[in-house]
């Protein structure tokens, strides 16, 4: 008997006590103290356990045996087979020569291990002698049979045929950041408010809009009192004896072409100079107070042409940010209201619907700007949202494009003006 009589066959408050513990602790099939053993001896009547006088140790055996988590039941195994068995058929586990469960100990327990004969073998091997028995298996009638649930590691979806398929599935993400080329639909962008000339001063000099012409000028090096730079070597080695090999000579003329391509080049290059601000307009700054009042409003009128722009810049980065989230996440629709008739009406207010209840995924302007490092960007962002259109992707993926330019121009105007 694995469990000793004055250890768990009692009743009252200590039988109690003991159920408490075992649900607390949880039974499980492999457990040494409320496992097969326990389960067994009692729907057996080994242990005389009892919580009240009426109560029988087979009731308690198939309450703890019900008691068993769903991965044990699921689990393949001869203990399983038994305990279910016995639950199912209470005249066989009452049977007077049903087989007890005993625990080796000692010598006894190690020579069992080795030998292949332990008690749980011993066990096994005497009910299955036990049950095949002519008049056992006479007493197991109407016996319930459980089909075995085999879990499955995987599950496979078959390709949504809409972006309106499987949006519990759906979760934002990037797919690659493989997209060497990006093209800027203009067309596009105009149809947005995003004017020609404003996309040509991002693309060449985006400090256009503040008229730099009559800011800047650009002088040559004479006019900014810079000597032209010598295209000649400002060294000579062609008298040592390790330059005369044909290795040191081709190195040397390719010196000398560089050194002359390099004084051709500074020497047509035009620099960019504030207008009123030439080193000789700088040496009258300290001697004409009336050039210094010149030049101070020359300063000025940049300055304020400057935060002007970055006011104006931020106000449009804002604009445009809240635009494309906007329209990616259908607060701004793209489509036409009505025109999939009465049903497209109500799965659309399902999807806002599960927007405001975040069971649908809604883009964020991170992860637009992340997009259009992917080559299947339109896929990734139309997937969150099944309403949008390839057309306002298109228009999205502008706003946001422009959004980006406008930012990076705010930099530079803010170092402008703090350098």
């Amino acid at each position: 008997m694995f469990f000793l009589q004055e250890e768990i066959a009692y009743g009252g408050l200590k039988a109690l006590e003991f159920i408490n513990s075992a649900v607390t602790s949880g039974v499980e099939m492999k457990s040494s103290r409320y496992g097969f053993p326990l389960i067994y001896d009692l729907m057996t009547g080994t242990v005389a356990f009892k919580l009240h006088p009426s109560d029988t140790p087979y009731n308690w055996g198939r309450i703890l045996f019900r008691l068993l988590p769903p991965s044990d039941f699921k689990t393949l195994s001869a203990e399983m087979s038994i305990l279910r068995i016995l639950a199912e058929n209470p005249p066989v586990a009452a049977h007077p020569s049903i087989p007890k469960f005993s625990v080796d100990s000692g010598m006894s327990k190690l020579k069992g291990m080795f030998a292949g004969k332990d008690s749980m073998s011993r066990l096994i091997e005497q009910l299955h002698n036990f049950i095949t028995q002519e008049g056992v298996r006479a007493m197991i009638k109407n016996t319930n049979i459980y089909q075995e649930s085999l879990p499955r590691s995987t599950m496979i979806l078959s390709r949504p045929e809409s972006y309106s398929s499987h949006r519990l599935w759906v979760v934002p993400r990037i797919s690659d950041y493989s997209q060497l080329k990006f093209y800027l639909d203009v067309q596009n962008c105009a149809a947005v408010n995003i004017p020609l000339k404003q996309l040509q001063a991002f693309s060449t000099k985006p400090l256009a809009p503040i008229k730099l012409e009559s800011y800047v000028n650009y002088l040559t090096r004479a006019e900014v009192g810079l000597p032209a730079v010598s295209g000649a070597l400002p060294f000579d080695v062609s008298s040592e004896r390790a330059t005369q090999t044909h290795c040191s000579q081709a190195t040397m003329n390719r010196v000398t072409t560089d050194a002359y391509k390099y004084a051709e080049k500074a020497n047509t290059e035009m620099a960019p100079t504030l207008i009123g601000f030439t080193p000789a307009e700088i040496d009258s700054l300290h001697q004409s107070p009336a050039a210094l009042s010149k030049g101070t409003a020359q300063l000025s009128k940049l300055i304020k042409a400057l935060n002007q722009a970055m006011e104006f810049d931020r106000k449009s980065l804002w604009n445009l940010m809240n635009r494309a989230l906007a329209i990616a996440t259908s607060d701004e629709r793209s489509d036409t209201p009505s025109a999939a008739g009465p049903n497209g009406e109500i799965n659309f207010l399902r999807f806002r619907l599960g927007q405001v209840g975040e069971r649908e995924p809604a883009a964020w302007f991170e992860l637009l700007v992340a997009s259009i490092l992917s080559t299947t960007s339109e896929h990734d962002i139309r997937s969150l949202n099944p309403h949008m259109s390839s057309v306002a992707y298109k228009t999205v993926t502008s706003l946001t494009v422009v959004a980006m330019l406008t930012s990076i121009r705010i930099g530079q105007t803010h170092r402008a003006l703090t350098r």
